[in-house]
């Protein structure tokens, strides 16, 4: 809830725990202190700053039109500065340890088009032989098997079990 001159209004926004913000702030490297990635900021005097520099938070979108972003107790501040740990290197999309993106589209009728939701899903970077689309509806107590379905498994495993019954907008 927000407070506006004695009134309560319900607040739209998720909280977001401090921690989150810092490991997004700290992915970055900040121009005004040098702290590499996976560190926090650091004061002239050598100890881990109060808040993180201006310059640094604004790199991350729903921060940057902030005034201050403080620095979570959990990182130190006041105390002796020292080098974090850096964040993890991103996997090239080939390498075989890194994400795999499979895609589904559903429509309820064979009026509707599935169009959109493949362009949606085209544009998160999910190739269209990784989408498995259906028009089928969800009343539907007995579905088909899910054949032709991509599977990032061995050849020898079969598809994954049947698409979540509400999945996810994007």
């Amino acid at each position: 809830m927000r407070t506006f001159g004695g009134m309560t209004a319900p607040d739209k926004t998720p909280a977001r725990d401090a921690g989150d913000d810092a490991d997004d702030v700290e992915r970055h490297p900040c121009p005004r202190c040098r702290a590499e990635p996976g560190s926090p900021c650091r004061s002239r005097g050598g100890a881990v700053a109060g808040t993180y520099h201006t310059g640094r938070f604004t790199k991350v979108g729903r921060l940057a039109k902030l005034l201050r972003v403080p620095t979570p107790a959990d990182r130190g501040p006041g105390q002796p500065w020292r080098p974090g740990t850096p964040t993890p290197a991103a996997f090239a999309p080939d390498n075989p340890s890194a994400d795999i993106r499979i895609g589904y589209a559903r429509c309820s009728t064979l009026t509707q088009e599935l169009q959109s939701q493949l362009d949606a899903l085209a544009a998160h970077g999910i190739g269209r032989d990784k989408i498995f689309a259906e028009k089928i509806s969800s009343r539907m107590r007995v579905r088909p098997p899910v054949r032709g379905c991509p599977h990032p498994g061995p050849p020898d495993q079969g598809p994954p079990p049947a698409p979540p019954r509400h999945p996810h907008r994007l």
